[in-house]
């Protein structure tokens, strides 16, 4: 089996940049690197959760996932473990491994998310809705409907549990 081919350039995302959909009814996520630009090899998001949101307990059955905190505190959930992030806080979540985060700042959680190897950023831009500048996120209304398709979806396609 070859090693996947891996572009032999420096890739360079200015701030701002990148394709950002809306997920879950309010989240923000925007794509800086994806497999196509790195060979498969790892997949980099930025991640804006608004207060009282975040993913339900859930299983990475492809991936590693890691977060890098940059403002706001998650409480996350760690198979038997309960914790509080903070800025500057790195989170690594092996495959494999039950977690979920919830924001619990008054304001939005940025994080930097990266996958390992890369693919799973692409449900992010299959389940989200494009982020057009000047309107609003989704409904909050929409949160449970949002969740429970993104879910299944995840489900389906991802080998998320």
């Amino acid at each position: 089996m070859s090693a996947p081919e891996v572009t032999r350039r420096v890739i360079h995302v200015p701030p701002g940049a990148g394709q950002s959909v809306w997920a879950f009814s309010g989240d923000r996520y925007t794509l800086k690197v994806g497999a196509e630009d790195t060979g498969g090899m790892i997949g980099v998001m930025e991640g804006e959760i608004p207060p009282g949101s975040g993913p339900p307990l859930h299983v990475h059955q492809y991936e590693d996932e890691a977060f890098y905190l940059v403002e706001g505190r998650l409480q996350v959930f760690d198979e038997d473990r309960e914790f509080t992030a903070e800025p500057g806080s790195f989170i690594y979540l092996p495959r494999g491994s039950a977690h979920r985060f919830k924001n619990i700042s008054d304001t939005p959680a940025r994080m930097l998310m990266l996958f390992v190897p890369s693919g799973f950023e692409n449900f992010f831009l299959e389940v989200g809705v494009e982020v057009v500048p000047g309107q609003p996120a989704p409904s909050p209304s929409q949160f449970e409907a949002d969740v429970e398709r993104s879910m299944r979806i995840a489900s389906e396609k991802y080998g998320i549990e």
